[in-house]
């Protein structure tokens, strides 16, 4: 039997198995249930797309048609667009130009769900009077300074051709997607729609990551022979302490827990709204088990943080704090007196001692960026990695990585630059804590989503310390700016009501 067919139905049990158990979990207790069986029936229909069609751009078209014509039954769209997120690899094809225009565009599985979701959804939106204008919101002002910053440094020493694809490419992949998500919810219902999509198909892509992990085989790097990819467009086999870790659909093994961590931080919210414990805790752990099949320990580290995050937020957090310590205490002596504790504390970030030249590399990288910067103090440098301070940084594959997103915004496009994506995270934040004050006098769960939102976005700015923004990496946390942009809308407008009805 074939590779790809055999990967297939692995893929297609384990998807059976996760939605079977999601329908009597969220089914009339987080979304209805034809909403439920349409994200099902399109799960299955594009990974079978994914894995039979063998011609990338047939792969596409079929997807492109099964996505425009379920888009029209979505009155969330963003639960749509979460739930697709994760179903394909970051697949991608160059659209060829001809004469003096290489080629066109890059077209990926991530611009292809913009094109046929979110635009649509965004003519609609900015055609609406009721629609919340843009500028309202101090984070509106960050994104539209950072995206119109870069759009017009991205005319630097190169063609226009190559400028204006790159425009073009910034406000489909950032643009399209932040607008899309922090103006069509306006409603708790939106936020949960959004928020149970994400889980749903992070709970599919933590199955799958368990099994790469143990049987040492990835099962989406099929796709790419099936549809008769070339390079090492995503999957890399790697190893550490012995265990591949996996990549699933994120492309990467650190991608996939950072994906993972984001959905648990959604799961503390949505688990308020599910009626059993065993959902609860079955949802917990597998999310839990698939962050720890990572092997990768900025997304550990990251959700940690999440988690402390989340008990300083809520009540009584000084003595939840402690109850956390020591648990957690407890759980590493544990597993220190296990036969194989040694190798997993040896594989946990600080106090760790496998591979710690990654850690070691990413302090000579800021040390070595730091005087580019200086050079190139305010918008930043094209040739960055010409530099002989990042020269010496060239690793084994003879490359350069930045593993740092803010020094990569800081290289690229200046401490201007820099402020402004800074700046975006940072009024986020500050709108989910007024929304979660304004939460505190209305209801319990809009508390409780505060506290969510704001735990995963703290996560979210640590994380993208360790890591560059490659494949879904933007998507997630630019789209998870845009929910906090609708919560703290939402609360702020529950909360005029609420005066309302007061009076």
């Amino acid at each position: 039997m074939p590779e790809h067919i055999r990967a297939l139905l692995v893929v297609l049990v384990f998807s059976a198995g996760v939605f079977a158990i999601a329908r009597s979990a969220v089914v009339h207790q987080l979304i209805p249930e034809t909403t439920f069986k349409r994200w099902r029936k399109l799960w299955f229909l594009v990974t079978l797309a994914l894995f039979l069609s063998h011609n990338i751009w047939l792969c596409l078209l079929l997807i492109s048609a099964m996505l425009l014509i379920h888009r029209r039954q979505e009155a969330h769209v963003m639960g749509l667009y979460f739930v697709m997120l994760f179903v394909a690899p970051p697949i991608s094809v160059t659209i060829p130009g001809f004469g003096i225009i290489d080629h066109f565009w890059v077209l990926n599985h991530y611009r292809l769900l913009a094109l046929t979701l979110l635009l649509p959804t965004a003519l609609s939106l900015a055609r609406k009077g009721t629609t919340l204008r843009l500028g309202r919101s101090r984070v509106d002002w960050m994104v539209l300074g950072y995206l119109s910053l870069v759009s017009l440094l991205s005319f630097r020493d190169v063609s226009f051709t190559s400028g204006l694809r790159a425009v073009f490419s910034l406000w489909i992949d950032v643009f399209l997607l932040y607008y899309v998500a922090s103006r069509s919810i306006r409603d708790l219902d939106g936020l949960r729609h959004a928020m149970t999509g994400y889980v749903l198909g992070a709970m599919v892509l933590s199955l799958v990551a368990v099994f790469e992990a143990m049987r040492g085989w990835q099962l989406y790097l099929a796709v790419k022979d099936a549809l008769g990819l070339e390079g090492n467009l995503f999957g890399l086999y790697l190893f550490r302490s012995g265990l591949l870790r996996p990549a699933g659909t994120a492309g990467q093994s650190i991608i996939l827990g950072y994906a993972l961590m984001v959905a648990l931080g959604f799961f503390l919210y949505l688990k308020e709204f599910l009626r059993r414990p065993v959902h609860r805790w079955l949802g917990l752990f597998l999310l839990g088990a698939g962050i720890l099949a990572s092997l990768s320990r900025g997304p550990w580290l990251a959700t940690a943080f999440l988690v402390l995050v989340y008990v300083m937020l809520g009540p009584r957090p000084v003595g939840r704090l402690m109850k956390l310590t020591y648990i957690s205490l407890f759980v590493l002596l544990l597993v220190g007196q296990l036969p194989f504790g040694q190798k997993v504390i040896d594989l946990l970030p600080v106090i760790g001692s496998q591979e710690q030249f990654n850690v070691e590399y990413r302090e000579d990288l800021l040390e070595n960026a730091l005087p580019v910067i200086g050079r190139h103090l305010w918008f930043g440098s094209t040739d960055f990695l010409l530099a002989p301070e990042l020269q010496v940084m060239i690793q084994g594959e003879g490359i350069i990585d930045i593993v740092n997103s803010y020094l990569g915004v800081a290289l690229s496009f200046g401490v201007i630059g820099l402020f402004l994506y800074v700046g975006a995270f940072a009024s986020a934040f500050g709108q989910v804590l007024r929304g979660r004050r304004l939460a505190r006098k209305i209801d319990s769960g809009s508390f409780v989503l505060g506290r969510a939102l704001g735990a995963t976005l703290a996560a979210i700015m640590l994380i993208i310390y360790t890591l560059s923004s490659l494949f879904s990496i933007p998507y997630v946390y630019w789209a998870f700016i845009g929910l906090c942009v609708a919560y703290a809308s939402v609360m702020n407008a529950s909360a005029s009501t609420f005066k309302e009805g007061a009076r």
